[in-house]
């Protein structure tokens, strides 16, 4: 379907459609292409537009902000306003991001304007035809896949140590990821600082803030793959340091081990981590979360 034909047919709310785009042309700077400073959310297109009216409307550079790291473009002030007001119901699920590669891979992998989808209006944006298709067959699996602490209050859990459930409408976007809180006193809290809270709530509770089922395990492991970044391939970060993007070990059978320190004690493959080094690593389980696990390393060696 071309965007000139979705500008005449209506989404009925809560409706799954798809939203193929076959362009004849060039319309923008890809979304996240990057310049010295902005990465551009929705190829350049209005997220308001795109939520409120179900067009496809072109923004404008004079007419920007920028929200969660990705900076998106408006028509003109008045709808720039809007989107101000309430940014988290405007923009897609995951930063744009495919919530089917994260959830099935645990990747963050950019999605594309020319495969989107709509569900309980809201944006989803997929990579190919072929992850969209998997969503449309069962979208209330991934829906939530953005979802932090299960919809917990992350403030809460820092200052109270308890398990608050959030709401809907006080919903904070940090890193791609929803926050969600009881009341606008909460959010406000989080906006301080976000990423203090969000790394908190990952440590406090056994729960990563950016997953759903995170667990507290013991033993010991050893396990050989390929280094990687963890933030920045799989949207996790060391529990120790949360601030570091971390080093991880991709395993043949699909599993990620993050190595707690890797930075200090290992700091030349950590420098060196996003070459793919083939390495063995030891240590001690302290969590387990799916695919992914957090070992307190007593050895590692790369291999030849």
């Amino acid at each position: 379907m071309s965007k000139a034909r979705f500008l005449d047919r209506r989404i009925l709310a809560g409706s799954l459609l798809a939203l193929a785009i076959v362009s004849a042309g060039a319309v923008g700077p890809a979304r996240g292409q990057q310049t010295d400073r902005q990465r551009i959310g929705l190829d350049g297109y209005c997220p308001v537009c795109l939520v409120d009216g179900d067009k496809w409307a072109k923004g404008a550079a004079e007419h920007q902000t920028t929200y969660d790291g990705i900076t998106y473009y408006f028509p003109n002030d008045t709808i720039k306003q809007e989107f101000l007001a309430s940014p988290a119901k405007y923009v897609p699920a995951l930063g744009g991001d495919c919530v089917v590669c994260q959830a099935k891979a645990g990747k963050r992998v950019p999605g594309s304007t020319s495969n989107a989808s709509r569900h309980g209006n809201r944006i989803f944006l997929f990579p190919s035809p072929k992850e969209q298709q998997v969503f449309a067959k069962n979208p209330k699996e991934f829906a939530n896949v953005d979802l932090a602490l299960n919809g917990e209050c992350a403030v809460c859990l820092v200052h109270a140590k308890k398990h608050v459930a959030g709401k809907a409408e006080f919903t904070e976007i940090y890193k791609g990821f929803r926050y969600q809180f009881p009341s606008a006193k909460e959010q406000a809290e989080f906006r301080k600082d976000p990423g203090r809270y969000a790394a908190a709530g990952s440590g406090s509770n056994g729960k990563s803030a950016q997953t759903n089922a995170g667990r507290a395990a013991k033993g010991t492991l050893t396990v050989t793959g390929k280094t990687a970044c963890a933030g920045c391939e799989f949207g996790v970060t060391p529990i120790q340091n949360p601030d570091e993007l971390g080093l991880a070990v991709n395993t043949n059978d699909g599993k990620v081990v993050i190595v707690e320190q890797a930075h200090r004690l290992y700091g030349s493959v950590y420098k060196d981590r996003f070459s793919g080094q083939q390495v063995r690593v030891s240590g001690r389980v302290v969590r387990q979360d799916g695919r992914f696990t957090w070992i307190e390393p007593s050895a590692l060696t790369v291999l030849k």
